[in-house]
This record gives C-alpha cells, structure tokens and sequence, in this order.
C-alpha cells in the first residue's frame, strides 16, 4: 500500500452542503416564482378590487370586468415585475427563514412556535423593504389604466415624479405584511406538519405537504389581508395616505372595518394555491438538491 493509500482523502463538499444559504434561496426563489406565474390573474383581480372602494365587485364580476373591458391579456398585467420579485423578495423570505430559525433554537421541532414566528418576521420584514421597488412597479402595472406601460415606463415615472425615494413609498405596511405573512405562512406550515407528521403519524410526503399548505394558506390570507389592504392603497395613491394610519383611518370610514378586508376571496383564491404551490415544490427541490426538508 503506497503513503497516499495509506492518507484519508477528505470528502468533498457538494455546492449544496458549501453554500447553505444560496441554496436555501435557489430553491425558494424558484417555488416562490412558480406560485406567481400560476396565479398573477388573481393578484390583479384582488388589486382592482381593493382600489375600488366601495363599489367594488366580487371576484367573478372583477374578473369578467377585467376581460370584457380589457381582453384576457389584461390577467397578466405586472407578470415581469412579479416574477422578479417572486426570485427576490421569495427567495429571501422564505430562503432566510430556515436559518434564522436555527439561530434561535428551533430547529427540528425543537423551541416551540415563538421562534418561529420570529423567524419569520424577521426574514419577511428584510425581503419586503430590500424587494419594495419591484412590488410597487407590479402593482403600478396592475392597476390598470392607459399610463401605466412597461416595467421600466413605470420605474421612470415614479423616479420622474417622486424621486428614487419613492420606490420605497409603502414600505412600512409591506414589512408589516411580509413579517405576518411569513411568521404565519411558514410557522404554521412547520407548526402544522410536525403536528401530522409526530402527532398522527403521517408520512413526510406529498399529501401531507398539499394538506397542511392548504390549511397554512388560509391562515396566511386572513392575517395579512388588512395590512395587504393598506399597502396597495398607499402604492397607487401616496398622496392621500400619507402614513398607514391615516390610510387605516380613510377606509375604515369609508367602508367599515370590513373594507379592510376587501378582496380576501381574490386574496385567498390566489394565497391558498400560491401556498401550496411554494411549499410543495420547496419540498420537491430541496429533496432533488439533498437539503433537509422545511
């Protein structure tokens, strides 16, 4: 036997196991991605609703507005915008949750939900204030009406007329519906499948990734829909809400408490799917790259 036989060779690393963080946002970005291509209509329909003030229309009627009014290209209006921002704003919120959630001790059932949420917040709030401009141009583009153009038409004339800083207009009720969104999308689905999983007996597969995303979609959507009321309002119309309070305040008499829950079907027609979707395909890749499951 020669000396090299004789010296063990370490084993190399996988680009998985070397960058554990960009792999956590390959593969979220890359679900979050798929989630908005398959549900971009519905986050138009929900947009238009909640800027219609109390005129608005349910789901069906929106939708059938919108096509008839418009034609059916209209569903895909912000499509480019989303997608980068599904790469970005996803692929941090979602990537970063799972470490930070190590960092504070809750890792593999362990810590309980306070961390977890925790995490979540965390990494929701950090992904919507780096990810702002491209959430603001989407819903721009959403909004419908002859002015809005392409992506970089709508950059420009929001840089033209409020200045860069106005790419970041809305920021406040973005991180707050990021942080909640996150804290309740991905805590209660790690809640929810460890639940199953240690507490029923399930097996860690498809039809337990389909059933607790469901069930993690609908609370998502009913915890974040007032804050995502907020948010778009103050996107397209900054300068009657100048702060979230004052917007608050506006709709609340305007329309009742219930306003602030305007387009939850939309909401959660399009939250519900876009649920599923992410974590599903997170779970698939994550197990094709040889990460550990969310």
């Amino acid at each position: 036997m020669s000396l090299e036989e004789g010296i063990p060779q370490k084993q190399q690393q996988s680009w998985v196991e070397a960058n554990p963080v960009l792999a956590n946002f390959a593969a979220s970005g890359v679900s979050v991605a798929t989630g908005v291509v398959l549900t971009n209509w519905v986050d138009v329909i929900k947009v238009r609703q909640q800027l219609a003030g109390p005129q608005a229309r349910n789901l069906a009627a929106t939708c059938w507005h919108v096509v008839r009014s418009e034609g059916p290209l209209a569903l895909q209006k912000g499509i480019t915008p989303a997608v980068a921002r599904g790469v970005l704003y996803g692929g941090l919120r979602i990537g970063l949750y799972t470490p930070m959630k190590s960092m504070l001790g809750a890792e593999g059932g362990q810590g309980g939900l306070a961390p977890k949420v925790a995490a979540g917040m965390l990494a929701g709030a950090l992904a919507a204030g780096i990810s702002n401009p491209t959430d603001l141009v989407k819903t721009h583009m959403q909004k419908g009406g002859g002015a809005s153009g392409g992506p970089f038409a709508v950059l420009a004339r929001v840089v033209r007329q409020e200045g860069v800083q106005g790419l970041w207009v809305g920021t406040t009720p973005s991180m707050a519906r990021a942080a909640l969104l996150t804290a309740a999308q991905c805590a209660t689905y790690d809640e929810l499948k460890l639940f199953f999983v240690r507490g029923w007996g399930w097996e860690d597969n498809l039809q337990t990734h389909f059933t607790v995303s469901a069930l993690a979609g609908l609370v998502t959507t009913t915890v974040t829909a007032p804050v995502d009321m907020v948010k778009t309002n103050m996107f397209v119309n900054p300068q009657l809400y100048p702060s979230p309070t004052a917007c608050v305040r506006k709709i609340v008499e305007q329309q009742g408490v219930r306003g602030l829950f305007k387009g939850w079907g939309a909401q959660w027609a399009r939250q519900g799917p876009m649920t599923t979707v992410i974590f599903v395909v997170n779970e698939f890749l994550r197990n094709e790259m040889g990460m550990p499951t969310l």
